[in-house]
């Protein structure tokens, strides 16, 4: 059972500007969808209609029984002269939420995004970072099944990405699947555990996080251990749960998938710091990198620099380029 299903979504503007075109998309209890793509490739566009917020022109959209959607928006406008608290009170009121612990709700949450000593502020006093929060934790009042985040990390500096990061996967749990977009890749990697790609209107890739990593040849690290493997396991269970990573094992053999923002040379000594505290002998351990990554370079980095004539030719070769990755395997 998909959470919501979409076939053939388009939209056309009265200016007869296409926005979508033809994007089909089902997205499955607990998956957590992260789209990236340049500015006005249609990300917004997607989720304002999958938010209700926007009519689409053509093309079908399906939801869960008892769907309950959060929507996250840059252009939503908050009461500056409300306070914090009042404003997420009046938010459950307005939404008929029905729960005899809404101050706990509201507290929990308040201290999920580090606000709760700023409740009795006016939102006037806030930061851009603390707004944004603010509209987050509006977007968690009512448990939804399906949260809708379109570019929540606009405006933040990289630390700001990252707090904001920890405090929504705090959040997400199994039974919540979320689509959330932004113009780098990057920055949604490490939350995401499916990666979509949209160019001039087009979803024109869209994979699992493995799958993904694979395409992209990107922090991939193949080392063989001996030693004390159990707790080496362990340690690695315990990052891929906060979702940096994600390995496979075959005996003494591992391989090793990055999903957060280090770098390769990061990456090496994260496993080096990792290895020497568990007290392994390290036999081989090498990156793997893709042949062909050469010709998605700009694919994956979410730097659609291609003219229009090129775009129909990228399509086509998609399924060959993939292909060349299962043989290089």
């Amino acid at each position: 059972m998909s959470v919501v299903e979409i076939k053939k979504l388009t939209k056309i503007y009265s200016n007869s500007k296409i926005g979508l075109s033809l994007i089909d998309l089902d997205l499955s209890p607990g998956e957590i969808l992260g789209i990236a793509g340049e500015p006005h490739s249609g990300k917004s566009t997607l989720l304002s209609i999958l938010a209700k917020k926007n009519n689409h022109t053509s093309g079908s959209i399906e939801y869960m029984d008892d769907i309950k959607i959060g929507y996250f928006s840059n252009d939503i406008t908050l009461p500056k002269k409300m306070k914090i608290f009042d404003f997420l009170f009046l938010a459950f009121q307005l939404q008929k939420i029905n729960k005899a612990n809404t101050y706990i709700v509201i507290i929990n949450l308040l201290k999920k995004f580090n606000l709760d000593q700023s409740a009795s502020l006016k939102i006037a006093e806030l930061s851009y970072f603390e707004k944004t929060k603010l509209i987050l934790i509006v977007c968690f009042l009512n448990n939804p099944n399906l949260l809708l985040l379109d570019e929540p990390f606009f405006g933040l500096d990289d630390y700001e990405i990252e707090q904001l990061i920890i405090s929504i996967k705090e959040i997400l749990h199994r039974d919540m699947s979320c689509i959330i977009s932004d113009d780098k890749l990057n920055n949604i990697e490490s939350i995401a555990t499916s990666i979509g790609l949209m160019f001039e209107g087009n979803l024109i890739y869209k994979s699992d996080i493995l799958s993904y990593s694979r395409f992209a040849g990107r922090k991939i690290i193949v080392l063989y251990a001996e030693g004390n493997l159990i707790k080496f396991e362990e340690k690695l269970v315990y990052f891929m749960l906060k979702k940096e990573l994600s390995y496979k094992r075959d005996g003494s053999i591992f391989k090793i998938t990055f999903f957060s923002n280090k770098d390769l040379e990061d990456a090496f000594f994260f496993l080096s710091d990792l290895i020497k505290r568990v007290g392994l002998t390290i036999r081989y351990m090498s990156s793997v990198a893709s042949k062909v990554d050469i010709q998605l370079v700009d694919l994956v980095q979410g730097r659609l620099q291609l003219g229009r004539p090129h775009f129909q030719s990228l399509l086509e070769n998609i399924d060959a380029l993939e292909a060349k990755l299962e043989e290089n395997e």
